[in-house]
């Protein structure tokens, strides 16, 4: 039997239904600052540093894992 690619293993891990709610968590989160932002600058209505954008997406990211260290450190066993 032949051994699996390297590359497989490590995105069969990646690739799974947790991660996968998170990725587009973090796109969205992105899609949004980058159309308040876009928005905003046409309008006037506020400035913001194009450099700040990835902020909120980050946020969300610690937040998420965070949640999930707090949940599987008290998980019953």
């Amino acid at each position: 039997m032949k051994p699996k690619n390297r590359t497989t293993i490590i995105l069969s891990r990646i690739n799974t239904t947790q991660n996968k709610i998170v990725m587009k968590t973090m796109f969205l989160c992105l899609f949004l600052s980058i159309t308040f932002a876009f928005i905003s600058e046409k309008t006037g209505w506020l400035e913001i540093d194009w450099k700040m954008i990835f902020i909120p997406a980050l946020l969300v990211l610690q937040i998420i894992i965070i949640g999930t260290a707090l949940k599987n450190r008290y998980k019953k066993h």
